[in-house]
């Protein structure tokens, strides 16, 4: 069976959805919340832990962008229209998954890829953030979920056909 996906719309949802999260956590960041900053560590894991803000967070954020296309395009092929409910609701149950994963994989890994984790300079962070306090898993579970509604709110009507047809 062949299906078809609307990569276009699929790519731009996913785009979208990261940028919301980061909105939403960069909000409570600002507001005092000692929430995990994912898009911190993504930036300074590449430019390293000397960066300023305004070299890592363009960087931190492209790469959370791409992550969240790359996602909302297995969501499209896999997931979408899998269940008989409400498009917002798919999309937050699929965010599951990468949070899962997120979790359980990517941030562990993440300690030990960044300079600034393995010099000291940045906290290290464990499963599900939990290093950085009741915050890390809140960011991440939180930041899914934004990233789930975003995705499934704007992936609808796309070409192709629904999951089982």
């Amino acid at each position: 069976m062949i299906r078809r996906v609307a990569y276009k719309k699929a790519i731009i949802a996913g785009a979208l959805g990261a940028v919301a999260w980061e909105v939403v956590i960069r909000g409570l960041i600002g507001a005092g919340v000692p929430m995990f900053d994912l898009v911190r560590t993504l930036g300074t894991m590449v430019l390293g832990p000397d960066a300023g803000v305004w070299e890592w967070w363009p960087v931190g954020l492209a790469m959370h962008a791409l992550v969240g296309a790359i996602w909302a395009v297995f969501y499209a092929y896999f997931f979408w229209t899998l269940f008989d409910c409400p498009r917002v609701v798919q999309g937050l149950i699929f965010s599951l998954l990468p949070a899962l994963l997120a979790g359980l994989i990517m941030v562990p890994q993440m300690d030990l890829m960044s300079e600034a984790v393995l010099s000291g300079s940045m906290p290290r962070k464990s499963f599900f953030a939990i290093g950085v306090g009741w915050g890390g898993p809140a960011a991440i579970v939180l930041g899914h979920i934004v990233f789930g509604l975003v995705l499934g709110y704007l992936y609808r009507d796309p070409v192709g056909y629904p999951a089982g047809e």
